[in-house]
């Protein structure tokens, strides 16, 4: 009888291990697996009655006794260690050690997420033994919104699901929300996030940038050593960020059409004309948005479009010999800026860098300022910079006391108030509409030339952003992963691998058989 109740211990042993991996491969074990999973269970539990009088004699030893206290002493700590994973479950914190926070997602990615009102779903159809690298960008998206959800299908196991999706193409990603859809075929959290926004919004907001004075042109791309004074990359960046952008002709039209979100003025080089300045006006009196971003001369400083706002745009050319700008190839007359105001466009820029290739510089006028305008100070240049007033001198220019403009320097003021009209009403809260005007001191860094100069791109898209009034949109977006690997030389790779595979294992083993040779002694 003893013989049998061992072969029957170890039979059910054996046949729940092999049900457990069956179970972890297939991921069921289907009815007749379940049925060998009661045999198992009542085998063991046959096994153990059978076993008693054995169990019973050996716990009665006094060697049972020192084993029980330690298997006692093993299970409370295994039971304090189930809580405290129990409690990291529903409690879990995570920090990103990584030099570049390559594991953590940008703030414009989690403000996304945090503010989706409606569900979205990503489907990612990947080979399994190709997955990892789109399901770890996926389960961080999923922890940021209970709203976001993911599926990461096998085209070759599940075919029909592909075809209904119809994808042609492994690495695809299909992001839905509603009846909205849109598909990447990369693994980058950019083009992830910006799916997201797009599917998540109900329309488009329009962006329109006025021409015929000498502006930047939208359409205007860098080909060869040309076009880099263009703003081709940032219409595109902010269609990627699913706003609509169009040109607009002013003199040509009656009024700011109705469908301006927000009206962008990019770099004036000729003034508007006294209809234009009165259109532009009109617009902002009923809750209008722009931004007016002015070069030094020759071109226009845009004064007369934010008149009685309190903002002074001076006439100079802002200067930066802090140094700062020479680790990064620019001279005096691209200040670099560190040091931002307290507003919601830019509080996720602490110790960033900005540059601005000439620029000229603001002041906020507090006594002319009228009460019913909040003014915040956006971007200052470092306290060894100044306004050179006289520009036309082609001599060494230094400061002088007096004439020019001390630093540190004001380049981009935000300015807010209710708006005037008494039909400008929001249809939502159905408050009075908010007026909303940025003035800024330069154009060019937001150009082609210069849009992924360090943080100019995220400055000028959090602007635009803050202005259309999509506050989510409004911070650090998501970059290229640095590239962190180390390279070596073919000498190099063979050091590595004699001594870590080879000399230091060795080293180990012979101090061990030193030790065990002078305990034998």
């Amino acid at each position: 009888m003893k013989r049998y109740r061992h072969i029957i211990g170890a039979g059910a042993i054996l046949l729940l291990i092999v049900l457990a991996i069956i179970k972890s491969i297939l991921g069921t074990v289907g009815l007749a697996g379940t049925i060998l999973l009661f045999v198992g269970i009542a085998g063991l539990v046959g096994y153990v009655i059978l076993m008693l009088p054995e169990i019973s004699n050996y716990f009665s030893r006094r060697s049972a006794k020192y084993s029980t206290n330690a298997l006692a002493s093993a299970l409370i700590v295994l039971l304090i260690l189930i809580i405290i994973n129990a409690f990291a479950v529903n409690n879990n914190w995570r920090k990103d050690v990584t030099a570049a926070g390559q594991f953590s997602l940008a703030p414009q990615t989690i403000k996304v997420l945090k503010n989706l009102k409606v569900p979205v779903k990503a489907t990612a159809f990947f080979r399994s033994n190709n997955k990892r690298r789109i399901e770890d960008l996926l389960k961080e998206y999923a922890y940021h919104s209970d709203k976001f959800e993911y599926e990461i299908v096998d085209p070759d196991k599940s075919p029909d699901i592909a075809k209904r999706y119809n994808i042609t193409m492994y690495g695809t990603t299909v992001v839905e929300s509603g009846g909205n859809r849109e598909e990447i075929t990369t693994v980058k959290e950019q083009d992830l996030t910006n799916a997201i926004i797009k599917v998540s919004r109900e329309k488009k907001k329009v962006i329109y940038f006025v021409k015929g004075h000498g502006e930047r042109d939208i359409d205007t791309r860098i080909e060869g050593n040309k076009g880099g004074d263009g703003f081709a990359t940032a219409k595109e960046a902010l269609e990627a960020m699913n706003f609509e952008v169009k040109s607009l002709l002013l003199i040509n039209e009656d009024k700011v059409p109705e469908d301006c979100a927000v009206l962008v003025v990019p770099g004036p080089q000729t003034p508007f004309l006294q209809p234009e300045v009165e259109r532009v006006k009109n617009y902002l009196n009923g809750g209008g948005k722009l931004l007016l971003m002015v070069d030094p001369e020759p071109g226009w400083d845009g004064a007369s479009l934010v008149e009685g706002w309190g903002v002074e745009i001076h006439n100079d050319i802002v200067l930066d010999v802090s140094g700062i700008g020479q680790l990064f190839g620019a001279g005096p007359q691209i200040p670099i800026a560190t040091s931002y105001g307290d507003h919601a466009i830019t509080e996720d820029f602490r110790n960033m860098i900005t540059a601005y290739p000439w620029a000229r510089s603001l002041e906020i006028d507090y006594q002319n300022k009228p009460a019913q305008v909040t003014a915040t100070k956006l971007v200052e240049t470092s306290p060894r910079s100044w306004g050179e007033t006289n520009i036309k001198n082609e001599k060494p220019v230094h400061y002088t006391e007096g004439k020019d403009f001390k630093g540190p320097l004001t380049l981009g003021v935000v300015l807010e108030r209710e708006a005037e009209a008494d039909t400008a009403f929001s249809e939502i809260s159905g408050k009075k509409k908010k007026t909303r005007v940025i003035v800024f001191g330069d154009s060019d860094f937001a150009t082609n030339a210069f849009f992924h100069v360090q943080r100019n791109g995220d400055l000028f898209l959090s602007m635009v952003s803050w202005l259309a009034e999509e506050e989510d949109l409004v911070s650090i977006r998501p970059r290229e992963p640095e590239d962190r690997r180390v390279n070596m030389t073919k000498a190099q790779s063979r050091f590595v691998l004699i001594f870590g595979v080879i000399i230091f294992p060795a080293l180990i083993l012979l101090t061990g058989v030193g030790i065990y040779v002078k305990r034998r002694r």
